[in-house]
């Protein structure tokens, strides 16, 4: 069993603790975003602890308060943005598909 405290920026899940997971937590000011990127041969779940988020997936947008969990498929481009009036705050978690692609 792994137990970690959430930290800014800090890994959560990483390369001595899952061969098939990894995970952060993440803070994002007002108008931040991560930047478009692909998590290939993973699938990504974001969990919204804090704040609004615009979540972007491929040609999808959706406006995603706190509590709410996304699901990010496989190979797809996605972004997300603090369009909030306060921090963002939250977890995201990818599993790989692909056990040879640590």
């Amino acid at each position: 069993m792994l137990i970690k405290n959430l930290k800014e920026g800090d890994s959560l899940i990483g390369l001595n603790d899952s061969r098939l997971m990894r995970g952060g937590f993440v803070v994002l000011k007002t108008g931040e975003e991560v930047g478009k990127h692909t998590t290939k041969h993973k699938e990504e779940v974001i969990v919204i602890l804090e704040g609004t988020a615009k979540l972007v997936c491929e040609n999808e947008e959706k406006i995603v308060r706190e509590r709410c969990l996304v699901h990010i498929p496989e190979n797809s481009e996605h972004n997300v943005i603090n369009v909030g009036n306060k921090p963002l705050k939250y977890v995201y978690i990818t599993a790989s598909l692909d056990t040879a692609s640590k």
